[in-house]
C-alpha cells in the first residue's frame, strides 16, 4: 500500500495542477481576512442589536475562506481521480498493481492528504492576516474549532470529487459536477424544497451540511439555516461515502480496456 500511495503521489506532483488549484483560495483568503473585521466593525457600528465583532470576524473570514478552498480541493480530486481515464492509463496502474481496490485506496488516501494541505495553507495564511490587519485579533476556541471543521470539510469535499470522478469515469465531468452543484444546483433544489415547504430537507444537502459543518462549530456562533454539530458532518461524510463508494463499485466493474 505505501508503494501504491507513493506513485499516486509522485502523479499529482509530477502533473502540478495541485499547486495552481491552491492559488486563488490563497489569495482569496488574505484579502478577506485583511478586509472582514473593517466590514464588521461598520455594521455593527449601525446594527440595533450588539454582538461580538473579535468572534464574528473570526467567523466571517475563516468560514469563508474554508468554503471557497474546498471548491478547489474537489476539483483537485476530481482532477487526481479522474485523470487516468482521460490519459488512458489506468490499464496499465491496475496491471503494475495486480488489483483495482490498493490503487482506488491509495488514490483517495492521497486526495484526502492534499485537501488536508490545502486547508491549513488558506487557514494560516487567514489567521496571519487577522493578526496582521485586525485590532484585538485573540485566539480563541471559536477559531481552532472553526480551522479545525474547516480542515474536516476540505477533505471530505476532495473525496466527493474523487467519487464523481471515479463514478462519471471523467476528471472533466467530476469537476464540472462538483462545480455547478456548488454554485447553482444546491440553491435551486434548496429554493424549490423552500417552496413545498420542505426546507429542513435542505440542510442535509451537502452544501448546506458543509457550511454547518464549518460555521456552527464554534461554540459562541449558531446559525439556525444550516445543520449544526455534530449532524452537519455527518451528512456531509455520508454524501462522500455514497459517492465515493458509487464511484468504487463503478470502478471496480468498468471496462478500462
Amino acid at each position: 500500500m505505501t508503494t501504491l500511495v507513493r506513485a499516486e503521489t509522485l502523479k499529482v506532483l509530477t502533473l502540478r495542477y495541485w499547486w495552481a488549484l491552491a492559488i486563488a483560495p490563497v489569495v482569496v483568503a488574505v484579502l478577506i481576512a485583511a478586509s472582514t473585521r473593517t466590514f464588521v466593525e461598520v455594521v455593527a457600528d449601525s446594527a440595533d442589536t450588539t454582538f461580538d465583532v473579535d468572534v464574528v470576524s473570526t467567523g466571517v473570514s475563516l468560514g469563508v475562506s474554508n468554503t471557497l478552498v474546498l471548491v478547489f480541493a474537489a476539483v483537485f480530486g476530481a482532477l487526481t481521480a479522474g485523470s487516468e481515464f482521460g490519459y488512458k492509463t489506468l490499464t496499465t496502474t491496475f496491471l503494475t498493481a495486480r488489483g483495482r481496490d490498493g490503487v482506488l485506496g491509495a488514490k483517495l488516501a492521497v486526495v484526502a492528504v492534499f485537501a488536508v494541505g490545502y486547508a491549513l495553507a488558506v487557514e494560516v495564511v487567514s489567521i496571519g492576516a487577522m493578526l496582521l490587519f485586525g485590532r484585538d485579533f485573540s485566539f480563541t476556541t471559536d477559531l481552532f474549532a472553526i480551522c479545525a471543521a474547516g480542515i474536516l470539510a476540505c477533505a471530505l469535499w476532495a473525496l466527493l470529487g474523487a467519487g464523481v470522478a471515479l463514478l462519471t469515469g471523467s476528471s472533466m465531468a467530476g469537476a464540472l459536477s462538483v462545480i455547478l452543484w456548488f454554485v447553482f444546483g444546491e440553491w435551486i433544489v434548496r429554493a424549490v424544497l423552500l417552496a413545498m415547504d420542505l426546507g429542513g430537507i435542505g440542510a442535509a444537502l451537502p452544501v448546506s451540511a458543509t457550511i454547518g459543518t464549518i460555521v456552527n462549530a464554534a461554540p459562541s456562533i449558531d446559525v439556525d439555516a444550516f445543520a449544526s454539530w455534530p449532524s452537519g458532518p455527518m451528512m456531509l461524510a455520508a454524501w462522500v461515502v455514497l459517492f465515493c463508494g458509487l464511484g468504487w463499485l463503478r470502478t471496480r466493474t468498468r471496462d478500462i480496456t
